[in-house]
């Protein structure tokens, strides 16, 4: 195809979903997070008028987080370097009508971009990802910086980051978050000590301690003890890889009273939201999705929680409050950070049911919640046993491997019809290599969408191990794997 024809089908299909202004509203709301950023590379291609680059008020990075907060900044808090970077191209492309706003904004430059310099890490890749970090270079160019420290390391973080076949991941990789997914398949499944030998535990674990953030985190202002998704300076610690690091470090033998991991659990209780529910990165904006309560990571915390012996703490009632406002009529559950192509809202409700489910794998969930979780669950599988990420959608050895551990959990020992045809399902789609086809399940920031292989072996790998087993094998949490004074 030649490379007029390329822009022409760009535009078609841009102008599909409403155009660069009205379109990424309707898809993005009020978080200006993306939408922005990508009407500023349109308008450094010549697509767009600069007047159509909402003004982003980068001053405001000067002042602290919580009155940021307090204002309803409409860009979420892990995007702050692209909110100056940004908002400098829109200053220097088309500075504000308003003599006070262009003084104040020359002003600041300087100031705003010396703090987007102490929150690069080391890569040059903010959040060791792509996309903030192209937009970010993007606008340093158009503000006429291309020559700035934080733009010469974005550069080559982009350079270093490009894959063979010319193009780009969306994130470098999410090596603690896969790590951790795979933990708690094979502990779900039963498998974890026939998979891995005690020296390879003790080397996973081991891995997975180093990872645990040991200082305040320059974008969110966090404590230490959380978990990113990777090892990488630039990774954030976050609800869900926290999580999930607890989850897989009990598997791997770790007392529940280890220091690492009571830090653990109060970095984590930490962002419990006044309504009882558990966001991405900070606690109490509430105003934007990736700091609003989310039943995905909610739930996952409770899982966490149960495996560190605290259901008697008062956050842990307050967390299951909130999944019970919050259940939809049907019965399901809307996650966060995992979405469905075919869902007319793109949310996944599969998976966030299934994550809830798992949590209610234990004596002080509530049961009302589960037995209308379970009943909308079985109610959308196919005939071939198969299930989507919401009722009607394609089935997916993802969906149908988290809806199999979702149900075999709580089978106490019966046989169940449905999670029979979900392992045939699983069992017939499995590849010769043991692996299983990856389909689009990931939600990655703000409407971004990827797949990853290892979802699949692992959400399969889990639904089948559990309902082998017949029920959740995590209530049996290994004894200590003696190493290191632990």
């Amino acid at each position: 195809m030649l490379p007029e024809e390329a822009r022409e089908r760009a535009e078609r299909f841009v102008e599909s979903l409403g155009g660069l202004r009205h379109g990424l509203a309707r898809i993005y709301g009020r978080d200006l997070t993306f939408q922005v950023p990508i009407r500023m590379a349109a308008a450094s291609a010549g697509l767009l008028d600069w007047r159509e680059v909402d003004p982003l008020p980068f001053e405001l990075t000067l002042v602290p987080r919580s009155v940021m907060g307090a204002i309803g900044l409409p860009v979420v808090s892990y995007a702050l370097p692209a909110l100056v970077c940004v908002g400098l191209s829109r200053h220097a492309q088309a500075p504000s009508g308003w003599p006070h706003a262009r003084a104040l904004r020359a002003w600041s430059a300087a100031r705003a971009l010396k703090l987007t310099a102490s929150m690069q890490p080391k890569s040059g890749g903010f959040l060791e990802a792509i996309p903030i970090t192209a937009f970010c270079l993007l606008g340093l160019h158009a503000a006429g910086r291309s020559e700035h420290q934080v733009a010469r390391n974005a550069t080559r973080f982009l350079a270093a980051t490009q894959r063979a076949d010319g193009g780009w991941p969306v994130e470098v990789h999410l090596a603690t978050w896969n790590t951790t997914r795979a933990i708690d398949a094979l502990h779900g499944a039963g498998l974890l000590e026939e998979a891995l030998d005690a020296s390879e535990r003790v080397k996973t674990r081991d891995w997975l301690l180093a990872c645990q953030k040991k200082s305040p985190h320059p974008y969110t202002g966090t404590a230490p003890g959380g978990w990113g998704w990777n090892a990488l300076d630039g990774a954030v610690p976050d609800a869900d890889d926290t999580a999930g690091a607890l989850l897989a470090l009990r598997a791997l033998g770790v007392p529940a009273q280890a220091p690492q991991l009571q830090a653990g659990l109060r970095w984590l209780l930490t962002l419990q939201n006044r309504d009882g529910g558990i966001p991405t990165f900070c606690r109490g904006w509430q105003r934007l999705p990736f700091d609003q309560s989310a039943p995905d990571l909610t739930a996952h915390a409770l899982r966490a929680m149960q495996a560190l012996e605290t259901a008697e703490h008062p956050a842990y009632a307050k967390a299951w409050r909130c999944l019970e406002r919050v259940q939809r009529p049907d019965g399901s559950f809307a996650p966060l950070w995992f979405g469905c192509e075919a869902a007319s809202d793109e949310l996944n409700a599969t998976y966030g049911t299934a994550q809830v489910l798992l949590a209610c794998a234990h004596e002080k969930a509530p049961m009302p919640l589960r037995d209308r979780a379970l009943a909308w669950l079985r109610s959308i599988q196919h005939e071939d046993g198969a299930f989507g990420g919401t009722s009607g959608a394609p089935g997916s050895a993802e969906e149908t491997g988290l809806a199999l551990r979702a149900m075999a959990a709580h089978q106490d020992g019966r046989a169940d019809p449905a999670c029979s045809r979900a392992a045939r399902w699983l069992i017939e789609h499995q590849r010769e290599d043991g692996s299983w086809d990856p389909s689009p399940i990931g939600f990655y920031f703000a409407v971004l969408w990827y797949y990853e292989e290892l979802y699949p072996l692992c959400f399969a790998l889990g639904g089948l191990g559990t309902n082998k087993a017949g029920g959740l094998a995590s209530a049996r949490q290994p004894e200590m794997i003696a190493s290191n004074g632990q």
